[in-house]
Parts: structure tokens; sequence; C-alpha cells
């Protein structure tokens, strides 16, 4: 059996003077029935009938990662058939496990990129990490546009790990995907059916001197019982059930830090 985590960072540094700001809400609002439907159909198509991630000693955790490309922080990236051949006059090298993106053909231009690794081994599960930056990662990507940027990101994840699989094979499955079913789940979908890692923990910034912790943002929750979506699509922190009221609209409030300090997102 695959389980799947979503992994969303609710921080982001934005400079080297340790500026940082929360982007919760920036994050796809997809259900994570989505993930599941793509997943099911590529493992039936593709995985399955190649025998591939069988192990009896292993599980399997398929590590989802979305994120908006930036061009000042993405530069790298690794060979792959979904990031494009090399530009003529580019030598191949064994050792290089990654290149500019300008070493790519059109790599300029593009705005769409996969970073597929190696499977490993975390806590006795087999980890397939499906990495995918592009333009249109946001809280406003549609469920259609999220399914297709996942289809690729999980068949560049496997490519990247079995020679046999070849990225045709996927790309002849890909226009069979029943779009009826990926539109079918409600969006923006509810906070409970999005499930990213670590949203029944807290967002908390704090620095450390190695002697002493000093909170310097939160802790604010950001479980199920706290996030309210509107039809307006305005953010805010509910009342929690302790009496703490958090009333914070966070697409209206950036927090800046400009001391050393340490991210815990519980």
């Amino acid at each position: 059996m695959v389980k799947i985590h979503r992994i969303w960072f609710n921080t982001e540094r934005m400079d080297r003077e340790d500026h940082y700001k929360i982007t919760l809400f920036s994050r796809p609002r997809v259900s994570i029935h989505v993930d599941e439907y793509i997943w099911s159909f590529i493992e039936e198509n593709i995985v399955k009938p190649h025998k591939l991630m069988r192990s009896e000693k292993h599980g399997y955790l398929l590590d989802i990662s979305f994120d908006q490309f930036d061009p000042a922080k993405h530069r790298y990236y690794p060979l792959s058939p979904y990031n494009g051949p090399l530009r003529e006059g580019v030598e191949m090298d064994s050792a290089n496990r990654s290149y500019f993106r300008e070493d790519f053909v059109g790599g300029k231009e593009r705005t769409t990129w996969f970073s597929p690794n190696k499977i490993w081994t975390n806590c006795g599960d087999k980890v397939l990490n499906v990495d995918i930056k592009a333009a249109n990662v946001s809280e406003n990507i549609t469920p259609r546009e999220y399914a297709d940027l996942l289809f690729d990101g999980i068949g560049a994840a496997l490519v990247f790990n079995f020679k046999r699989l070849k990225r045709e094979e996927f790309d002849g499955l890909k226009p069979k995907i029943d779009w009826s079913i990926v539109e079918s789940f409600p969006f923006p979908a509810p906070f409970e059916e999005q499930r990213y890692i670590g949203d029944e923990g807290e967002i908390h910034v704090y620095s450390w001197d190695g002697r002493k912790e000093t909170t310097l943002v939160g802790p604010y929750p950001c479980g199920s019982c706290t996030w309210s979506i509107s039809e307006n699509r305005e953010e805010e922190f509910l009342p929690c059930k302790s009496g703490q009221r958090w009333i914070l609209a966070l697409e209206r409030l950036s927090f800046w830090i400009s001391r050393k300090k340490k991210i815990c997102c519980k």
C-alpha cells in the first residue's frame, strides 16, 4: 500500500537577512482525493503491470511537494525527460546531478520544472519524492491544472527510478485520465480534505542561542479546528476551543522576522 504525504512549507525565507513570511494560505486548495485518484490511475496502468514497488519488507510513501516557480531561487534541475534535453554544447557529466536551467533547451523561458531523485528509505518506508515547481502553483490553481502537473511529476519520479519506464508510456496514458472524476471534488476543498503534513500542528517560529528559546511568531494553530475558508475566499483563524482568540486575516498580514531563527511546524 502506498501512503500519500502532501508537503507545503508554511513559512518562506525571503532573503539572506533571515526575513520570513507565513505562506500557509498560498498553498493549492485541491482535495487530497485528486492525488489519490491520479496515483491509483498510474498504479493500475503502469506500476502494477511492470511489477514495481512490491517490496514485502517496506511500505511506500509518496511525498508530494508543489511550489510556485521562482527563477531567482530555483536555478538547478536534474536530467529528466520531463525537463527536456540539454542545449547543444553543454556536456553531460555523470558526476553532475543537476544543471543550470539555462543549460536545458528552452530553459530560460520555461516555468514548469521537476526535481526527481532516488527512492530512499525512512523508518522502514521507501519514499518516492514528487517535486514540482510551476508558475501557476498557488491557492488559485484548479483541480485540473493541479492533476495535470501531478501526473507529470509522478511520471518524472518513476521514470527517474525505474529504467524500464519511458516518458512515452506516461504520455500515452495521460489522455485517458477521467477529468470528470478530477473535477467532481469540491473546490476550493474544505480544510479537512486538503490534508497537508502538519495541518494538525502549529506555526511556531523561534530563535535559539544555544541556551534559550525565544518565540518570534506564534505558536498559531493551523489545524482543522481553526481554519475557515469562506465563499469570498478570505481566511481567518477562528477561536480555538480553549478560548484563545486568533482572529487573524493572514492574507492581509505578513510576518517579517529580522533575527536569526529556527522554524518548527510541529
